[in-house]
């Protein structure tokens, strides 16, 4: 799903993009003068997260690594995850039963894995945008977008009007203008490059299971962007109970299925 920004007419937000992991970047801040140390911050995280990833260290030495970058040093104390999801306790038995397909995807997308040597995983990705987003309000206390890949993370005050997302589930199709006023989206897309009307089956990376995809694409509202894209991950593996599922977390979504038509879930923000 492609993600871009749109600000109301009434709002004084400066921007400015580029590519990392050959993935779009995009940082918006309420405030122009602070765009250049804004920008600063943002470039010396990321450029210290990029030059962390090598291949050639082992799987478990590049997540620790990640780990201190983008929350300071390796914390076990157990800690609890949002909307429900709990931690396994470090002495648990290791003869415990298996986690949900879900819980596995989660796993697995937040660990560096071996040949992983070009980017990592979308809740990576999500961990990035959203610290870059409460670096840089916390640093110049005004208002910031991070749009990264197929996530955006908001913090401080939003502009008048809100921040306005533009969601394609693919090039082509329609777009969905939303506002939002804090918060975070996080989309993820099953549809083949190049052929608008094929959805591509994927591999749940914990079990080597191939899931045919119901959704053509699911895009989910949560408090932060780690949230968000771990939700889009237990939709897509929940298939057609995936509304449902939502719902009961109280997750807004919009999913749009295989024949194009999307499906909004709780309170999804109106269209701007």
């Amino acid at each position: 799903m492609t993600i871009s920004l749109h600000t109301g007419i009434r709002t004084a937000t400066v921007s400015s993009a580029w590519a990392a992991w050959d993935e779009p970047f995009l940082l918006v801040v309420t405030d122009p003068w602070a765009m250049h140390h804004a920008r600063l911050k943002v470039a010396d995280l990321v450029g210290a997260i990029m030059a962390s990833v090598d291949r050639r260290l082992p799987a478990a030495r590049r997540d620790a690594r990640l780990i201190e970058l983008l929350g300071g040093a390796r914390d076990t104390t157990p800690r609890p995850f949002p909307y429900g999801i709990t931690a396994t306790p470090a002495e648990a038995d290791v003869h415990r039963p298996a986690p949900a397909a879900w819980q596995q995807a989660f796993t697995a997308a937040t660990r560096a894995r071996d040949g992983w040597s070009v980017a990592p995983g979308p809740a990576a990705l999500a961990l990035i945008a959203q610290r870059c987003a409460e670096r840089v309000a916390e640093a110049s206390s005004c208002g910031v977008l991070v749009a990264f890949s197929d996530h955006v993370a908001t913090s401080g005050l939003a502009p008048v009007g809100g921040w306005r997302v533009q969601l394609r589930d693919a090039p082509g199709a329609s777009t969905a203008l939303v506002a939002i006023d804090g918060g975070a989206i996080s989309s993820v897309s099953c549809v083949q490059t190049g052929r608008p009307d094929r959805l591509q089956p994927f591999v749940v990376p914990a079990t080597g299971r191939t899931v045919v995809p119901v959704w053509r694409s699911v895009a989910v509202a949560a408090a932060d962007a780690p949230a968000a894209s771990a939700a889009c991950t237990g939709a897509l593996l929940r298939g057609a109970g995936a509304p449902a599922w939502l719902e009961e977390l109280g997750l807004p979504a919009q999913l749009v299925d295989a024949q194009g038509v999307p499906h909004a879930v709780g309170r999804w923000p109106v269209p701007a």
